[in-house]
C-alpha cells in the first residue's frame, strides 16, 4: 500500500498482513457483528406499568349486578383510559455473546472489503499540519467522491490537533486503534489510518484468543 499524509506527500510504501486486510468478504459475517454490536448498545431501560403500578383507586367502580353493563373490578385495568398496560416491555438487557473469533472476522472482512474497494489510505502520521477545520474540510473535499471519512490513530488518546481539526465536521470521525469496529467502518466510505494504527490491528487479530 502507498503512504501518504495529509499534503499528499509520498512517503513510501507498506506491507499490509493478508489475512487481516485481504480475506474473503461475507456478508452474513458482517450483519451478525452489526447486530451484535447494535445490541449490545442498547440501554433496555423502557419500562410501561403493570396494574399493581399505574396510579389509582382499587375501589369497584360500581355493583356487579343490575347495571346493565360489563362487570369491572378496578378501573387501572388496561381496557381503560389511564389504565396499565399488559405484557409491555420492562427494563431489560439485551447483551448477548457472540463468538470471538466471528467478532475477529467481521473485522478482518470489513477492512478487507474497505481495500477491496480503494478506499483505505495509509498515512505514515496522522496529525494535520494545522488545526484549523478548513484545512482539513479541504482535504477531504480532494478525496473526490467521499462522503463520510473514519481516522483511526494509533494512541491511546487521539492527537489533540486532529480532534480540534474534525470537530466540527459532520463527515469526519476520529477513532482510536483499539475503539476500531465493524459497525463505525460501515458508517463511513473511507477509512484512513496511521501505520501505527495498523500494526496495532494487525497485532490484534493475531493475538490468540483466550479461551
Amino acid at each position: 500500500m502507498k503512504v501518504m499524509n495529509f499534503m499528499n506527500e509520498d512517503k513510501g510504501t507498506t506491507l499490509l498482513a493478508g489475512d487481516v486486510f485481504d480475506v474473503p468478504i461475507r456478508r452474513d459475517i458482517v450483519h451478525r457483528v452489526v447486530v451484535w454490536q447494535l445490541a449490545k448498545r442498547r440501554q433496555g431501560t423502557h419500562s410501561t406499568k403493570t396494574i399493581s403500578e399505574v396510579s389509582g383507586t382499587g375501589k369497584k367502580p360500581y355493583k356487579q349486578k343490575g347495571t346493565g353493563m360489563a362487570r369491572h373490578g378496578t378501573l387501572r385495568g388496561p381496557q381503560f383510559r389511564h389504565g396499565a398496560t399488559m405484557h409491555g416491555p420492562k427494563p431489560r438487557d439485551y447483551s448477548y455473546n457472540l463468538p470471538k473469533k466471528v467478532r475477529r472476522l467481521g473485522l478482518k472482512i470489513a477492512l478487507s472489503a474497505r481495500v477491496a474497494e480503494g478506499k483505505l489510505l495509509v498515512f505514515d502520521d496522522v496529525t494535520p499540519s494545522s488545526h484549523k477545520t478548513k484545512e482539513m474540510a479541504k482535504f477531504i473535499e480532494g478525496l473526490g467522491h467521499c462522503k463520510r471519512v473514519l481516522i483511526v490513530d494509533g494512541a491511546d488518546k487521539v492527537n489533540t490537533t486532529l480532534c480540534r481539526a474534525t470537530s466540527n465536521l459532520y463527515a469526519a470521525d476520529v477513532i482510536p486503534a483499539k475503539g476500531l469496529n465493524v459497525y463505525s467502518i460501515l458508517q463511513h466510505d473511507t477509512l484512513i489510518m496511521s501505520l501505527d494504527a495498523i500494526q496495532l490491528i494487525e497485532n490484534r487479530m493475531h493475538t490468540p484468543i483466550n479461551r
